[in-house]
């Protein structure tokens, strides 16, 4: 287990590499929260730049002991949530221009169809909580956490969204 609190005492210091190593730890996890509600790769870059940029300078409001990883994933979700209200709008993702950032994603790797052929049919609460799970291997007590919902709900609405993408993927075989 990552030790989030001991690196982030480094980070205060402003040690670089402390802050590349958070930033390893919870990439997969932040893009894929920003992807699933603004759905466009650019506006998602800029947005986990931001993330970032807010964490640092909002450090002295995480509380050590706290699970980190939740902490900083709520703040990516406000920030795309944000960004998605001003907008109005969502852009599709070309799922080839994302295929680096889903390279461990295994349900992918077993299938013949790319992440964003799965995850269509999903709405976008759903496709937070798969590309949690699945994307940054997100416990979904902490998924749970971060969407503010009841852990039943959250795995009655993540058995559903795997049920729709069965469906979904059933119904494009010839």
């Amino acid at each position: 287990m990552f030790d989030f609190d001991g690196r982030l005492d480094a980070l205060r210091r402003k040690d670089e590499d402390a802050f590349r190593e958070i930033y390893d730890q919870t990439k997969r996890g932040v893009y894929a929260v920003i992807v699933a509600i603004v759905r466009d790769r650019g506006i998602a870059e800029d947005l986990m730049q931001e993330t970032y940029m807010k964490m640092l300078s909002h450090l002295d409001a995480y509380e050590p002991g706290r699970n980190f990883n939740a902490w900083l994933v709520q703040i990516a979700k406000n920030l795309a949530l944000d960004h998605y209200r001003k907008e109005h709008k969502t852009v599709p993702v070309d799922p080839q221009d994302n295929a680096y950032v889903f390279d461990r994603v295994e349900l992918v790797e077993r299938s013949e169809y790319d992440l964003e052929t799965l995850i269509a049919p999903l709405d976008t609460e759903e496709r937070q909580i798969v590309l949690l799970h699945v994307v940054s291997d997100t416990k979904f007590k902490d998924i749970a956490h971060i969407l503010g919902k009841p852990l039943g709900t959250v795995l009655w609405l993540y058995n559903r969204a795997i049920r729709k993408m069965q469906s979904h993927v059933g119904k494009e075989r010839p």
